[in-house]
């Protein structure tokens, strides 16, 4: 198995987005009662896309960005969270973190095998 740095920066970036959608959809919830509340979206997959087609160089650079969500259904209070997509929504990130973490752990534990000898 070849681990590279950049293999690394970029599980590392992932973590950090997952961590930063954690925290958006956390914020969703949280104001799932207030008047005029927007949801908000963390973008980050399709530049990751783009950029990764064009070779993993330019990851490193990447920045996701949050902004507002488009589709829900607007209440009459002026409030766009449906609670129930949103709990969907960090199950499914609390999924992917892991999954990163998991593969995170499992390259650096085959770095000090090989740095060990084993």
């Amino acid at each position: 198995m070849s681990v590279t740095s950049s293999q690394f920066g970029l599980l590392a970036k992932l973590l950090d987005v997952a961590s930063l959608r954690h925290q958006v959809i956390a914020q969703n919830v949280a104001n799932v009662n207030t008047p005029g509340y927007r949801r908000l979206e963390v973008s980050f997959e399709s530049a990751l896309a783009e950029k990764l087609g064009d070779g993993e160089a330019g990851v490193a650079k990447l920045v996701p960005s949050v902004a507002e969500g488009s589709g829900g259904t607007m209440r009459d209070d002026g409030n766009n969270v449906d609670i129930d997509a949103e709990m969907g929504r960090l199950n499914k990130n609390a999924v992917l973190f892991n999954v990163y973490a998991q593969i995170l752990a499992t390259k650096i534990g085959a770095m000090r095998s090989a740095i060990a000898g084993r």
